[in-house]
């Protein structure tokens, strides 16, 4: 059974006291080691706090380096609205993404420091949704919530990841976007609700989660334990511990 982290970051941080330092791509390549992890989706860091083409760089460089060593990994990039054109243009970004082994996009509009609507995004959003690319859609990543759901309610066909950090709990702001929109899927790395796997599962179908572990701000065991423990069947894990990301890239052609 392969295992693929939908949530693995590096690069060093300015922000905040992760539950340990990851600041090389080694590092991380290490950690999913030991964890027995297979690969997934990694995202440097350095977008959000050098700049924007600089760890969009480093994440290209990164996992090809992993990829010709045969370790399944995809790179996550930042997008920005493209009047600056310090990412691709929505019509060229698909292209970009595929040449350079990239399997989704994401953005932070508070950190990256402009206001988030259809004349910033809204080209970008919709080659996105046309192209099924992965975008993450995660509170962690400065997204709020409430922009969550009007992003969903303008493009509701996106391929999103949507990861929501307030998890004590968060079913009553996950489960109606789960439920409502048919591409969107659940990264259960801030999931820690009791019993919260096998409810999602019940009533969405595990094609709706993804494991992810949010490593370095937190301890990859812990989620994967979760996981391992869940009382549902070996199918439904073998999809939310890889084969569903599998499925999403692939869908994407990525």
């Amino acid at each position: 059974m392969k295992i693929y982290d939908c949530h693995l970051t590096y690069g060093a941080s300015v922000n905040i006291q992760p539950y340990k330092n990851c600041d090389t791509f080694s590092d991380l390549l290490d950690a999913v080691d030991v964890s027995e992890i297979d690969g997934g989706l990694v995202r440097c860091r350095y977008s959000d706090n050098v700049g924007v083409r600089y760890g969009n760089g480093f994440a290209a460089r990164d996992v090809r380096s992993a990829l010709d060593k045969g370790i399944f990994m995809r790179g996550v990039w930042a997008v920005l609205p493209p009047y600056t054109d310090e990412t691709p243009k929505p019509e060229a970004l698909f292209d970009e993404m595929k040449k350079n082994n990239i399997g989704a996009v994401y953005i932070n509009p508070s950190v990256h420091r402009y206001v988030p609507d259809m004349l910033t995004l809204g080209k970008t959003l919709s080659v996105i949704e046309e192209n099924k690319i992965p975008i993450i859609l995660s509170t962690e990543y400065g997204v709020s919530m409430e922009l969550i759901y009007k992003i969903m309610r303008a493009f509701p066909r996106l391929r999103a990841l949507i990861s929501d950090t307030d998890c004590w709990p968060n079913a009553r702001r996950l489960y109606p976007l789960i439920s409502e929109y048919e591409n969107a899927v659940l990264d259960l790395s801030y999931v820690m609700d009791a019993g919260g796997i096998e409810d999602m599962t019940s009533r969405f179908g595990a094609e709706k989660l993804l494991f992810g572990t949010g490593f370095p701000a937190r301890y990859p065991g812990s989620v994967l334990a979760m996981v391992r423990g869940a009382d549902i069947s070996e199918r439904e894990r073998e999809l939310i511990l890889g084969k569903n990301l599998e499925n999403i890239l692939s869908e994407a052609n990525l």
